[in-house]
């Protein structure tokens, strides 16, 4: 080859270099991470053109990896935890790594600028200089030179509002129920194996561990320096990161995640460039840093997150909180009602999965159920937020929009909302005896699996089924277990149908005509749920136990027992218009005002006219109607108050069950009017 053809060569090899794609690089000089004088950050240099001296270094590092040139904190971290972590038996990081091969130094890498205890121009070297005590000048930043604390990106020492760093990346652990119920047993910790890319984690010494840069990598040009680049808007961006780890089962398809309804806050918009429940996916409820919501990265605490969501105010949300934007269910009115759960007065009691551990000290300080000294109720212990789905038990509804249409066998199973909420069973127990142990439920199948969690010896903790706590109502606890027990002689069909309830002889269902034509069609086949009878006062409510201005929060178009209206006058047979306008005796609801469907409610058939007619419901049967040591919800003079009523109202001394309700005749019935 001659000289010539040499030249024109390296010419054009020259030329190809010179035209060709720049390699792809990170742009990190358009992001606020260009600390230099060019950055476009309210936080900069006043001077220093470099650009990569604020983190890095190509000789003398520290550390090494990834060649660190910035002063290192000497913190001490507060760090995350959560109970549900900790009685899952999840490992939790105890501090931040100071040394390579330790799990959390890349997170302190992070936090040597964003906890505030660094000046931001701290560095070991400029230009093969040892800065020592010297730092480059910088404007935007605090007394000490350091990142000031009303800045976006302050992190600050206090872990425990953040997503958790250092920590195991561990799928294996699992949560162990007595019972799978309807869902899943054991319970998963819902992680993928492996996370999905291009999110990341770090192994040391074969563990995996998560670290700030798992999600955010600091040279991109992106949101939040957000590893994932793909997505409509920040919301999605944040939501496909959060899903490329946690899967949680149930989630498509719940009503968390399908709702198109609106957040009026213009904030919402302008932060996450959509403003709808289904759009904003997990930033409704939670964020990753400075929720205050402590644990579970929750943005606010407690029920303030389902009143409020990503808005700033209730009202700006279409959530469950007072005046919210349409589509919301406006739950947080009916809890500050006369009569409802405590959600809205009792905070700080609430621990994850205590139904596992209902005396709480586990681990140490933990609460539980206990009313002792655990006593709470959180919408999370009756909502799962990630499965609930529309949809209640008695949608549709009968004509008075109080009950099921159809009520059939399965009529007590779960509804939509109440799907994936853990629960208890009761074990078996003889009759009117209180049940001591159950079963957990990870799923529960049945609402009174959920209910029976606060409302039985598993939260009361007394064997004799009448406890000393009053409900607002001023009612004393009792323990619902224990009257719902299919081998009590009699009970409403909250836990089993009528024709499995063992301990009732026969007949053990009602007829046709002693049920409203809602429950008559299935006499005796059916179950109900406890919110059949528990549940708002104003029938266009959101339905369940919320909150109520009626006594014992007892539901329907007729809501008083086992006074009247006015909370004096006992019912009485002669009396079913009541004072009050219209017929509100509760029972009414369910059960025909017809006294001739059951000849002892019919003063007809006794030799004496009016010998029934002003006797007092509460004369023969039990004050608390769940259920009773007796056939048909009879009670014993000798039975104690509450189900007594006033420990003096009760008159029967012994009682045996006719063939049929027209059947009964007066030795049937031994009481202190006629023995």
């Amino acid at each position: 080859m001659n000289k010539m053809s040499k030249i024109f060569i390296f010419i054009a090899f020259a030329v190809c270099i010179l035209t060709a794609p720049a390699p792809l690089r990170a742009t990190i000089d358009n992001t606020l991470h260009n600390l230099s004088v060019t950055g476009t950050g309210t936080v900069r240099a006043t001077a220093e053109t470099e650009i990569c001296v604020f983190c890095h270094i190509p000789h003398n590092a520290t550390p090494a990896v990834p060649l660190w040139n910035h002063d290192m904190p000497t913190s001490t971290y507060t760090m995350y935890e959560s109970e549900y972590l900790s009685r899952a038996a999840y490992p939790l990081p105890a501090e931040l790594g100071t040394a390579l091969n330790q799990p959390g130094l890349l997170s302190r890498l992070c936090l040597s600028c964003h906890d505030g205890t660094v000046a931001i121009g701290a560095l070991y070297m400029l230009r093969g200089t040892a800065l020592g005590d010297g730092l480059i000048a910088m404007t935007g930043v605090g007394t000490n030179y350091e990142m000031q604390n009303t800045s976006s990106a302050f992190i600050g020492t206090d872990l425990t509002k953040h997503h958790p760093v250092a920590i195991k990346y561990d799928t294996n652990v699992s949560i162990a129920f007595d019972s799978a119920g309807s869902g899943n047993n054991p319970r998963t910790i819902e992680l993928l194996s492996p996370p999905t890319p291009p999110l990341k984690v770090y192994t040391i010494a074969n563990i995996d561990y998560v670290e700030c840069s798992s999600c955010h990598d600091p040279h991109l040009e992106n949101d939040k320096f957000l590893r994932v680049k793909t997505g409509a808007n920040y919301a999605e961006k944040i939501g496909t990161t959060c899903d490329s780890c946690h899967s949680k089962t149930d989630w498509t398809g719940s009503v968390h995640q399908t709702d198109s309804s609106s957040y009026t806050d213009a904030n919402v918009q302008a932060t996450f460039g959509v403003n709808t429940v289904t759009s904003l996916l997990c930033m409704n409820c939670h964020i990753s840093h400075k929720g205050q919501g402590d644990p579970y990265l929750l943005r606010q605490a407690e029920e303030t997150t389902c009143f409020q969501g990503a808005a700033g105010t209730a009202a700006g949300a279409p959530c469950h909180g007072t005046g919210g934007a349409a589509g919301g269910k406006d739950i947080e009115s009916l809890l500050i009602k006369a009569y409802s759960h405590p959600a809205a007065t009792i905070s700080g009691v609430h621990t994850a999965l205590d139904v596992l551990n209902p005396l709480g000290g586990t681990p140490v300080g933990s609460k539980g159920l206990e009313w002792l000294n655990s006593k709470h109720s959180e919408c999370v212990d009756c909502h799962n937020p990630h499965k609930t789905a529309a949809g209640t038990h008695n949608s549709p509804a009968d004509l008075s929009g109080w009950y099921p249409l159809t009520p059939i066998q399965t009529t007590n199973s779960v509804s939509n909302a109440l799907k994936g909420v853990t629960g208890v069973e009761p074990d078996t127990a003889s009759i009117w005896t209180v049940p001591v142990s159950f079963t957990t439920l990870e799923s529960a199948d049945k609402e009174y699996q959920i209910c029976f969690k606060c409302h039985s010896y598993y939260a009361l903790r007394d064997a004799s089924g009448i406890t000393s706590y009053f409900t607002q109502s001023g009612a004393t606890v009792t323990d619902q277990a224990m009257e719902f027990n299919p081998n009590n002689a009699s009970a409403h069909p909250v836990a089993v149908r009528l024709i499995d309830q063992t301990g009732s002889p026969a007949p053990k269902a009602l007829t046709p005509s002693q049920l409203e034509t809602t429950w008559a069609a299935n006499a005796g086949n059916q179950t109900m749920y406890c919110s059949d009878c528990h549940g708002p006062d104003n029938v266009s409510d959101p339905t369940g136990p919320h909150g109520s201005n009626i006594k014992y929060m007892l539901k329907g178009d007729a809501k008083y027992w086992p006074v009247q209206s006015d909370d004096i006058t006992l019912w009485t047979l002669s009396d079913l218009g009541g004072i009050s306008a219209g017929n509100d005796l509760f029972c009414t609801n369910c059960h025909p005002n017809d006294r001739t469907v059951n000849n002892v409610h019919n003063d007809a058939a006794y030799a004496t006219p009016g010998a029934h007619s002003s006797a007092q419901c509460v004369q023969c049967h039990v004050a608390v109607p769940h259920g009773a040591e007796n056939s048909r919800l009879i009670g014993y003079s000798s039975d104690p108050a509450p189900y007594n009523y006033n420990g003096t109202s009760l008159q029967i001394l012994n009682y045996t069950k006719a063939s049929g309700p027209t059947s009964y005749v007066m030795t049937d019935c031994f009481t202190a009017c006629h023995p």
